[in-house]
């Protein structure tokens, strides 16, 4: 089911999911056990878009935003290719991945160049996938979507998945603990 990686070489794992279901905790949590993890970059741009006086950069210039996204987690998607593989800890963790840049525009009604967002060259090995969690979310200030929206982009991330063959494997809600040990039994079980 899973894509085979060669022995000496990290597999690459994006976590994603709607917003505000937890992704960043978990990446957190990673990173604490010693795992290489990407963070979410969208985040440190809004804030610097917001400072300037741009009150939703994606929802003003979705493609200007997007681009740039993209830039960042391709240049992400290479750093991870020079990570020194540790035969212990082979997983390299994405706090999301390109194929939510295309998902994102799709739920938006965005047109765009395909060429300009070429996934089928650019992949990770396994998709961690996060359902909406009602309990947790909150608005932000870099979160603006409604719970609903939260919703319906969970559903096309899911889909964008599906539609590049990226193995998914969906994490229930529960603790960050809990949920990291499941992230972490599932992963190892695929190498």
């Amino acid at each position: 089911m899973f894509k085979k990686v060669s022995i000496n070489k990290n597999k690459k794992v994006v976590i994603t999911g709607g917003p505000g279901s937890g992704k960043s905790t978990l990446i957190e949590l990673l990173e604490m056990y010693g795992y290489f993890c990407f963070k979410e970059f969208s985040r440190s741009l809004i804030k610097k878009s917001k400072n300037e006086g741009e009150e939703n950069y994606f929802k003003s210039k979705p493609i200007e935003f997007s681009r740039l996204i993209w830039e960042r987690r391709i240049e992400q998607l290479i750093e991870a290719s020079k990570i020194e593989f540790k035969k212990d800890k082979p997983f390299v963790f994405f706090d999301r991945g390109i194929h939510d840049v295309i998902a994102y525009l799709d739920f938006i009604g965005q047109s765009y160049i395909q060429n300009e967002f070429k996934l089928e060259n650019n992949t990770y090995e396994i998709a961690i996938l996060l359902p909406p969690w009602k309990e947790i979310y909150i608005n932000d200030l870099h979160r603006s979507e409604s719970f609903e929206e939260a919703n319906g982009l969970y559903h096309q991330i899911k889909k964008t998945y599906e539609a590049f063959n990226i193995p998914i494997l969906e994490i229930p809600t529960g603790t960050a603990k809990d949920r990291i040990l499941k992230i972490l039994e599932l992963v190892k079980d695929e190498k």
